[in-house]
């Protein structure tokens, strides 16, 4: 499978910082989307913290979520890929497992194509800013294998998404990120984009800051001059407006599901997600439509009507957390 110069645990050596590698797929069929999240917080100060999260929503009825925290010294972390132990849950490349409550997976990883990045330098990821990092190390990533939760036993054969990575000293202040890979007119095509707004000195916000990376066709507006201007986000869409090309999405509040995100300096930010976004992407090439995309908004406050995970009262001395 492919591979990145930067795709390695970074969270392993450095302090006051977060990690996530995470897996996201749908079903050819439209009926689940799938949300598994590996993260690693090491604070400045104190004791490190994975969280593993397993998110199987359906676009008709309420999402099913699980989270387990441990100890960060208790993972075990690769040093030149990817790669993730801790007990049941496993993470490398080619291959994902866990079991979290009563949640099970076990999954092949295979066929990716090359990694998207959406920073247009190399520096860009080594450098103080930008102070969030992020890649696709595997775009259009096939998932075979099998879920069970509870009794029930979900096959999983031929399912489409991505494995992503991203880290850096905090989380945006705000922002909106999308992807899809499934579409109507059944081409292989991805696209994977952001818009964030970051802290700047003296409590100010920046304005947003715009990447947008496609294949099929093949576009990159990551360049500076593409950076500015041209957003609209709210909590449940995004709208990315470049000379030629748009990128809309949008979702209903019943399709989102709610985590709370912590930043290394102990603050909570609230991530809204969903896995049937409908998607328009406008290009010179043509026009490309999808309901299955991977829509996420952050905020720093919660938003009315979306339940958050885990409830508030919930702490891992009760055991894995379970919606």
């Amino acid at each position: 499978m492919p591979r990145h110069p930067f795709e390695h645990i970074v969270s392993a050596e450095i302090s006051g910082i977060y990690e996530s590698n995470y897996l996201k797929a749908n079903s050819p069929d439209g009926q689940y989307g799938l949300w598994i999240k590996h993260n690693l917080l090491r604070p400045v100060s104190g004791q490190g913290l994975g969280e593993f999260w397993f998110i199987l929503s359906r676009p008709d009825a309420p999402p099913i979520v699980a989270k387990r925290e441990v100890d960060l010294m208790k993972i075990s972390l690769g040093e030149d890929q990817i790669a993730i132990d801790h007990d049941e849950v496993h993470l490398s490349p080619n291959a994902a497992s866990g079991q979290i409550a009563d949640c099970y997976w076990n999954l092949r990883l295979s066929g990716a194509d090359e990694p998207l990045l959406h920073f247009p330098w190399d520096w860009m990821y080594t450098a103080g800013f930008p102070k969030k990092k992020a890649i696709t190390p595997a775009p259009h990533l096939r998932f075979d294998g099998e879920i069970r939760v509870g009794d029930s036993r979900i096959p999983v054969s031929a399912w489409e998404g991505l494995r992503g990575h991203n880290w850096g000293r905090e989380h945006a202040w705000t922002y909106a990120y999308g992807n899809c890979h499934i579409w109507s007119d059944g081409g292989r095509r991805t696209v994977d984009g952001f818009s964030a707004k970051i802290k700047l000195l003296g409590g100010l916000k920046s304005p947003w800051l715009s990447t947008v990376v496609s294949r099929n066709p093949t576009i990159a507006l990551n360049q500076p001059n593409h950076w500015f201007g041209g957003v609209d986000v709210t909590p449940l869409s995004w709208r990315l407006h470049r000379s030629d090309s748009t990128l809309s999405m949008r979702t209903e509040a019943s399709r989102m599901v709610g985590l709370r995100y912590a930043h290394p300096s102990g603050e909570e930010s609230y991530c809204y997600n969903t896995k049937f976004a409908e998607v328009d992407w406008l290009t010179p090439n043509g026009q490309f439509t999808s309901t299955l995309g991977e829509l996420e908004v952050l905020t720093p406050e919660p938003v009315d009507g979306i339940p958050l995970h885990p409830r508030k009262d919930w702490t891992s001395a009760q055991g894995d957390y379970r919606s």
